[in-house]
């Protein structure tokens, strides 16, 4: 049977990286946690809950979850974050599709704001691809939006990866403009050029597309707050982008 590494990214998660860890340790055959270089206790408590443990600076989630990959002890590798729980359906998978040899394997991520799970709005049912051969897939996409990128065939998990159950509005509000910066500083090392319109035509096709394709509606008030909130953050991200361009000419 192919053995199993969770491998978890971590930045002063002193206060959940325990309850992660413990919730995918018995499925796996190693958790490794590689911080990103924690103030705070984040490293003890991940070691008291079983993990291995490796610090290296944080430069970014693209490249620290490689980086996570790439020094896990097995090949077959589960990308975990700090804020995620795997549920029991979800865990007793892992076993099952590590023998089946596929190339990765997507899961559907059931994410939380105010303590309830949302229905729609984008945010279910999240399918990621997070069970990986590491031979075979590798990160890419650009910082914060991180994804696995698989070269062969792809398997579905059944179950649940649930994602940060205690997030508040206000909470998902300091993320998404946290969010922003970052996206922001990455669009222009890509060489974007936004212009003065471009903010509000891609924030307000970000509404658009929420509370259309994305059924915002199943979700009632919550729904047009993350809709709202996610359409703030892509007009600050563009915006930040061209202030960024503009101090550096």
């Amino acid at each position: 049977m192919p053995r199993i590494s969770a491998a978890v990214i971590a930045l002063n998660e002193s206060r959940r990286i325990a309850a992660a860890v413990a919730s995918v340790a018995p499925w796996v055959d190693e958790v490794f946690v590689l911080d990103g270089g924690s103030v705070d206790d984040t490293c003890a408590r991940a070691r008291e809950a079983g993990a291995r443990v490796e610090v290296c600076p944080f430069d970014g989630f693209v490249a620290q979850k490689q980086r996570a990959t790439d020094r896990a002890a097995h090949d077959l590798i589960f990308s975990l974050d700090a804020d995620e729980r795997v549920d029991l359906e979800l865990g007793s998978a892992l076993r099952v599709a590590a023998a089946e040899g596929k190339a990765g394997w997507t899961l559907n991520r059931r994410n939380y704001l105010d303590g309830a799970p949302m229905r729609a709005s984008g945010w279910y049912p999240d399918r990621r691809v997070r069970l990986f051969d590491r031979r075979r897939a590798r990160w890419g996409g650009s910082d914060p939006h991180d994804r696995v990128l698989v070269d062969g065939p792809v398997g579905r998990l059944p179950g649940h990866l649930h994602h940060d159950p205690e997030r508040t509005v206000e909470a998902y509000v300091r993320a998404t403009q946290a969010h922003a910066e970052r996206r922001a500083r990455s669009l222009v090392e890509e060489g974007a050029r936004p212009g003065p319109a471009t903010p509000w035509l891609h924030g307000g096709a970000h509404l658009l597309r929420k509370l259309t394709l994305g059924a915002a509606w199943l979700d009632g008030r919550r729904g047009l707050q993350v809709s709202w909130i996610g359409a703030q953050g892509v007009v600050t991200k563009y915006r930040r982008a061209a202030e960024l361009l503009e101090e550096r000419s």
